[in-house]
């Protein structure tokens, strides 16, 4: 496994892995509406290219194939953050959050942030993340249980 800069010819592959990772995990904590709202398709190559203007995107990648995605912002904000279903519980989470870390320490970030789903919060904590507040987000009509969660970083060196 490697982790680097997400490339043009990997979003076919990162809209299928958010699609089926929302529709596979995360529905274990979500109801099958709020999954609809979530992830109601596949989403288009346009789409992500808009998102990913936004944010620093790393991938993880094994064999060629993308096993999961991050995106960080400028100031630190973690948005999507995701790891393939497949592929779950392989230190790939890890391992992408470590680089995410070391990225922002780099542009002199001192924390992460994130709105954390049900889901992913025990990853969040388990990696040194603490819950700043809980949280429900409207979308589309329907309600979220989140978790607004964040880890100062320590300088290096």
């Amino acid at each position: 496994m490697r982790i680097r800069r997400v490339r043009r010819a990997d979003i076919p592959q990162i809209a299928r892995l958010y699609y089926e990772t929302v529709h596979r995990v995360n529905a274990r904590d979500y109801g099958p509406e709020q999954i609809e709202i979530w992830a109601p398709q596949v989403y288009p190559d346009a789409f992500w290219q808009r998102r990913f203007r936004r944010h620093r995107v790393l991938v993880a990648e094994d064999d060629g194939a993308v096993t999961g995605f991050v995106e960080l912002g400028r100031k630190g904000e973690i948005d999507c953050f995701y790891v393939h279903y497949a592929h779950q519980h392989r230190r790939i989470g890890g391992a992408l959050m470590g680089r995410v870390e070391r990225e922002a320490r780099g542009r002199g970030n001192r924390r992460l942030r994130a709105d954390v789903s049900i889901t992913a919060e025990p990853f969040f904590r388990r990696i040194g993340f603490r819950i700043v507040r809980r949280q429900i987000k409207i979308c589309r009509n329907r309600t979220f249980k989140q978790t607004v969660m964040e880890k100062r970083l320590r300088r290096t060196g």
